[in-house]
């Protein structure tokens, strides 16, 4: 049945006035465009379930309870909402009767009308109807600054996941974190006021009963009307503050190979539920935007087998792969190893199932989740082999900011630091890459170009030509044994390549500390060379071979300085970043690897992946992590680039370090080679 009641509060205004006259006791509001749009509340439950694992509670939803009339598919009516974790408690609620408004504004009575329930929901009609004529409530929830995660730990496990996508192992995985702060205050006064300033696709509180869940989310997980279904995943993220945000999103071919992964995943969840040939992109990579970002959106529709029910779609599609990766399973063991704390609801699903409209979840994104006296906020983001560790941490906290500032609440420690940016000299100058040579054959050239391609893109919002790396053989084609292709790229795209004798460091080096200054240093500038933190004259003669103009080259690597003692980058927190020449990495005695995690600070070096990637091969451990001078002065170290492959470091700021350059270099000669 639906009774209309006529024009009232907004949705926010009706979630305040439900939680004072009755309590939190099970309210629930879907708030933004669920079942065609505007806004759903409910309250007082007939049955609520917890379930420790969400194949539980997705039986649950199987056979909702009997109503005596289900025929009008517009008709909400009731069935059963809540959240579906992706790894902790899950609860769904059944309620037969709730108020719904239209994008016009005007409510109406929904139930589920059954004989034995008459006398019951004619009076919470009666009075829901007088709340529509009640005064306005002022609840809300005082929240303290949340403390983020280690950001070292994130870089690390996004690195991690990046290790296992060049072994092959993945083609993608999600890597999430949480915000965490104090709270004290009233749930659904907090979701009412955040959703009213961010006015959500897919809003959703649910009181749980000791856990309340506020949510905020971009993104349609499944919608099944009749025996049509279909998905909406997100994939691929931009700030809104930057004046091109939807073009540089566009054209981002990391976020596209993201989203399309995803819908591939998602057609394929789709083809275990739906009759054959039915199962289609309906949309591909559409722009969006949401509350403080863009995203690409895609879509993907199907329609189910006469045999399958809400409980079997949910078991073949859950949980969401644009949360999980791909392969999915694959994907979320993975997860499983690289995330230090569970998801809880985060990354689940919350919405409902009606014996009536159908079924509708989001995806458990831009959510809080409120027990006692604390708030916790999940972040994260998809990582590909392009992936860059700083952009997903930052992608992180440019999910989060808007949420934040509609709770008036900020960040501390690493997720309030600011972001680094390069000088103009360094954006003017453009960038190089140094490409070693044997025999007339670039090595490693695909993560040369790679790199220069992902910085080009950020910094220019340009990509190289097609047939840059044909460019680049070309010109070492015309080289000899023990040759150098240098790649600049100026600010306006143009290339010129050079080559030159690969000049490199035989020799142990010494190095002397020094504090890195501010900037970006994550990048391969032509402007200087990397040793003297930015400043400073490169070395090396062009020979004019290859496109472009010949000339002098920056390479960043050659003779020692004068008195041959060579930098060793501090950052301001005390742990080694790189030398001016390269990665640094620490040889345990027990043989494992340390070397730190990829920030702003410190480049990506190709030889430091390839050696990551061999290591991986030859089962050495490895650790990603900081470390400081004194770590480093007791264990053996060695730097890395491309033109020297391993160097031995043979003292920090006069301190000898218990080195042994043989074993270092056997071991640099066995996992990357020690000479190009």
């Amino acid at each position: 049945m639906a009774v209309d009641l006529g024009p009232g509060p907004s949705v926010a205004e009706m979630v305040r006035r439900i939680a004072y006259a009755d309590g939190d006791v099970g309210l629930v509001c879907l708030h933004g465009q669920w079942a065609g749009g505007g806004g759903i509340v409910a309250a007082r439950p007939v049955v609520a379930q917890h379930c420790d694992a969400h194949a539980d509670a997705i039986d649950i939803v199987r056979t909702p309870p009997a109503a005596d009339t289900v025929a009008d598919d517009e008709l909400v009516g009731g069935g059963w909402f809540g959240w579906l974790a992706y790894d902790g408690p899950s609860y769904l609620a059944f309620y037969d009767h709730l108020l719904r408004r239209d994008r016009s504004g005007r409510w109406r009575f929904e139930a589920l009308w059954t004989a034995e329930r008459a006398d019951a929901l004619n009076e919470r009609r009666h009075h829901l109807a007088g709340l529509l004529h009640a005064p306005d409530v002022r609840r809300a929830g005082a929240v303290g600054t949340f403390s983020g995660p280690d950001m070292t730990r994130h870089l690390t496990a996004v690195e991690d996941g990046i290790e296992l996508i060049r072994a092959g192992e993945i083609f993608q995985v999600n890597v999430c974190t949480r915000l965490s702060a104090s709270f004290d205050g009233d749930p659904a006064g907090l979701f009412a006021d955040a959703a009213s300033a961010l006015q959500p696709a897919f809003g959703a509180y649910v009181d749980g009963g000791g856990r309340a869940l506020a949510g905020f989310s971009p993104e349609l997980f499944l919608r099944r009307r009749g025996r049509h279904i279909t998905t909406s995943p997100i994939k691929g993220t931009w700030p809104a503050n930057d004046p091109d945000a939807a073009t540089a999103l566009a054209a981002s071919t990391k976020d596209a190979a993201e989203n399309v992964m995803i819908v591939d995943l998602m057609r394929n969840d789709f083809g275990r539920v739906c009759e054959v040939g039915s199962v289609a992109a309906a949309t591909l990579l559409q722009l969006e935007q949401h509350p403080g970002v863009w995203h690409l959106v895609s879509t993907v529709a199907g329609v189910l087998r006469t045999d399958v029910d809400d409980a079997e779609l949910l078991h073949a599609t859950f949980p969401p792969g644009s949360v999980t990766g791909a392969p999915k399973q694959r994907a979320m063991a993975a997860i499983a190893a690289l995330e230090e704390q569970s998801r809880g609801a985060y990354t689940g699903a919350v919405g409902f199932v009606s014996p009536c409209w159908g079924a509708e979840w989001a995806v458990t994104i831009r959510s809080f989740e409120i027990a006692g006296d604390r708030i916790e906020l999940g972040v994260g983001g998809g990582v590909t082999a392009d992936s860059v560790p700083m952009l997903e941490w930052r992608e992180c906290l440019h999910k989060a900011a808007p949420l934040l500032a509609a709770l008036g609440a900020g960040l501390a420690g690493d997720a309030a630091a600011d972001t680094a940016s390069a000088s103009s000299t360094q954006l003017a100058a453009g960038l190089l890459e140094t490409v070693a040579c044997r025999g007339g054959r670039p090595m490693r050239l695909s993560d040369h170009v790679s790199r220069l391609e992902r910085s080009s893109r950020e910094l220019y919002r340009r990509g190289l030509p097609a047939d840059i790396a044909a460019m680049v053989n070309t010109t070492a084609q015309q080289t000899g044994t023990g040759s150098a292709v240098h790649i600049r790229l100026d600010p306006d795209g143009r290339i010129e390549l050079t080559a030159t004798a690969a000049q490199s460091v035989d020799a142990a080096t010494p190095l002397r500390s020094v504090t890195r200054r501010g900037g970006l240093w994550r990048h391969r500038w032509a402007s200087a060379m990397r040793r003297d933190g930015g400043v400073g004259v490169g070395v090396g003669v062009g020979v004019g071979v290859g496109v472009g103009v010949g000339g002098g080259v920056g390479v960043g690597v050659g003779e020692l300085p004068s008195d041959g003692v060579e930098s060793l980058f501090i950052a301001a927190d005390g742990t080694v970043l790189e030398t001016g020449y390269g990665n640094v990495f620490l040889l345990l005695a027990d043989g494992t690897l340390v070397t730190p995690p990829l920030r702003d600070d410190l480049l990506p070096g190709v030889t430091r992946r390839a050696l990551l990637d061999h290591a991986r091969d030859e089962a050495r451990p490895v650790q990603i992590r900081g470390f400081d001078r004194t770590e480093m002065t007791a264990s053996s170290a060695f730097w890395t680039n491309s033109l020297s492959g391993a160097v031995p470091i043979a003292s920090v700021d006069g301190v000898p370090l218990p080195r042994t350059d043989d074993q270092i270099l056997s071991f640099a000669e066995q996992l990357i080679g020690a000479r190009p």
